[in-house]
């Protein structure tokens, strides 16, 4: 690997690449240079006379909006044997610890890593069918564990974690994936997962009711209530929702304080009932 100034003109940004340049974010990072200078360099590949950006779209950007004409760069080194797929797990892993994903980057981020793993480590990618727990199944297994010992390692995050945002990643169809991107929707896992956890006609009618010019539905919970009970949830019904499924969590004796509490209207309600007449 060495360091050096490049002229940015010769730096190629690859189209593929995992995360689009926010504005405001190279904007903030451009001020930055102006008052302290570019302290990180990026990380760039030669190819022929050129170079191809592999981590830093963000500090690449800020530098252009100053008006430089060069810019630090390590360039790695090719005889280290760094294969594409290896410079783009570079890459995600430093957009990971560097920046803030919102929730849908985050997901996408460890579906592609996955993606890579099972790319750099064929064996562990046909494991058979998840059905027989003894042969295809049980080897399915040991690929998960291991790609997701290996991100664990990584990122610093728990192997649930990384499971669940890879699952709601392929449950969400293309099609809602791009729809997402740069929304409010896209900021909480909840909401993804939500959405996850519908057909692929579902999460399109979802959205659609989200993203239309008058929404009739302002959260992803109360637009798949629309598109299957045909009105959305209203603040009493989602109040008495909480309450059904908090009660089941609560401690026995949780429970008895609750019911003490409205002693009076639980008599009245047994007696109007006849719930002691049988």
């Amino acid at each position: 690997m060495t360091d050096k100034k490049i002229e940015i003109k010769l730096i190629d940004v690859p189209d593929n690449r995992l995360r689009d340049v926010d504005p405001d974010r190279a904007e903030l990072l451009a001020g930055m240079f102006k008052e302290v200078g570019h302290l990180t360099p990026i990380d760039v590949v030669q190819r022929d006379k050129r170079f191809e950006l592999v981590a830093g779209a963000h500090r690449l950007q800020a530098a252009k909006l100053c008006k430089w004409k060069e810019i630090d760069a390590r360039v790695l080194d090719p005889d280290v044997g760094q294969s594409a797929h290896e410079l783009r797990l570079r890459e995600i892993l430093e957009n990971l610890a560097r920046w803030d994903f919102n929730a849908l980057e985050r997901c996408e981020a460890l579906y592609e890593m996955k993606q890579i793993h099972e790319a750099l480590h064929p064996e562990t990618k046909h494991g058979g069918k998840r059905g027989n727990q003894h042969t295809g199944g049980q080897k399915r297994q040991v690929a998960i564990f291991a790609f997701c010992q290996n991100a664990t390692e990584a990122t610093g995050l728990s192997r649930r974690s990384i499971e669940f945002a890879v699952q709601i990643y392929e449950a969400l169809t293309p099609a809602s994936r791009e729809r997402l991107k740069n929304t409010k929707f896209a900021e909480k896992q909840n909401d993804l997962k939500l959405l996850a956890d519908c057909d692929p006609d579902e999460q399109a009618k979802v959205l659609n009711i989200l993203f239309a010019e008058e929404p009739e539905a302002g959260t992803v919970g109360d637009a798949i209530t629309l598109v299957r009970h045909g009105r959305a949830e209203s603040d009493p019904d989602k109040r008495v929702r909480t309450i059904y499924n908090t009660m089941p969590k609560l401690s026995l004796a949780g429970r008895r304080s609750v019911y003490r509490t409205f002693k009076d209207e639980i008599i009245e309600l047994v007696k109007s009932e006849g719930w002691l007449n049988d």
